[in-house]
């Protein structure tokens, strides 16, 4: 009988040993449950995550840059054209293109301003302005062999929207590309075109309003003659679709030193054609551009079937 309670009793203190053995974890089971916090919060799935808001920032043009001009430079600040005028080889029917000259402030300066007039519908652009001055009134015919490089400011403005070819509007100047020429020599026969970023000089701008370039050209192989009075600088830029108007600025001449060289010119000696073919002088020209600038424009723009000049 003692026997009996006494294999009970080891039995049952065996049986507590290893339930009691069996709620302790172990040394692994404790690293690998750790002491993890519990977090309430929802877990984040892609879909709610979805994709990061874009907001498109607005356009600011930049500041139109401080032009820097010589105690020389033909700055237009007296309202003068300083002898320019529009060429007309054959009464614009060629690639020439009307023009109307005036002095205009643009962002703050005081500029030669050409308004491109005539529109080829066939080609669908904008003609040729060619723009000249008469180089022995600018410095004097004695002096003209002393002439051997210029500079200049060219800045192009948009006045129509440029049609892309996705069909978006552009209220922006397009390309700017064209180039200056001389008439020199003995008898001004001969046509130059001066070295330097003034050959062909180009430029483009598709988000601001307007474009701004520098330009500069020498006279290497040929150049000006004294005594002649038909010696000229042109300016031309090449046709586009779209409407916009081209001023110029600081036109400066220099000698083989690069001393630039005196303006000789006297006011009130140019006069400006007008799209009407009257002449108006540097005074009154101002004035027709003013009074006439929207008509004409809205004129343009119906006969050329608004942007690009394209119906």
């Amino acid at each position: 009988m003692n026997k009996k309670i006494v294999l009970i009793l080891t039995a049952f203190l065996f049986a507590s040993a290893v339930s009691s053995c069996s709620n302790t974890p172990s040394e692994n089971e404790k690293e690998q449950s750790g002491t993890a916090e519990v977090t309430t919060e929802a877990a984040v799935t892609e879909e709610d995550a979805g994709e990061p808001e874009v907001t498109e920032e607005e356009y600011v043009e930049p500041d139109y840059p401080e032009l820097e001009a010589d105690e020389n430079s033909i700055t237009f600040d007296d309202g003068d054209l300083y002898t320019a005028h529009c060429m007309n080889e054959k009464n614009f029917e060629n690639d020439e293109s009307n023009c109307r000259l005036s002095v205009a402030d643009f962002k703050g300066t005081k500029q030669l301003r050409i308004e491109v007039l005539d529109f080829d519908v066939e080609k669908g652009k904008y003609k040729t302005p060619k723009i000249v001055f008469d180089m022995d009134e600018l410095v004097g015919s004695e002096n003209l062999s002393k002439v051997k490089s210029f500079s200049c400011d060219i800045t192009q403005a948009a006045v129509g929207d440029f049609k892309g070819d996705d069909g978006e509007m552009l209220h922006v100047p397009g390309n700017l590309m064209g180039t200056f020429g001389s008439n020199v020599g003995e008898d001004c026969s001969d046509w130059y075109v001066p070295t330097g970023s003034a050959s062909e000089y180009a430029t483009a701008e598709w988000q601001c309003s307007w474009v701004h370039m520098h330009v500069d050209g020498k006279w290497l192989l040929k150049g000006f003659v004294d005594g002649t009075t038909d010696s000229t600088l042109v300016f031309m830029r090449w046709s586009i679709p779209n409407q916009a108007d081209v001023y110029i600025d600081n036109l400066t001449f220099y000698d083989e030193d690069g001393k630039s060289i005196p303006i000789i010119y006297g006011k009130g000696d140019t006069q400006a054609e007008t799209e009407n073919g009257e002449m108006s002088s540097p005074e009154d020209e101002a004035a027709v551009t003013e009074t006439a600038e929207e008509t004409e424009k809205a004129e343009t723009t119906e006969e050329t079937g608004g942007e690009n000049g394209a119906e």
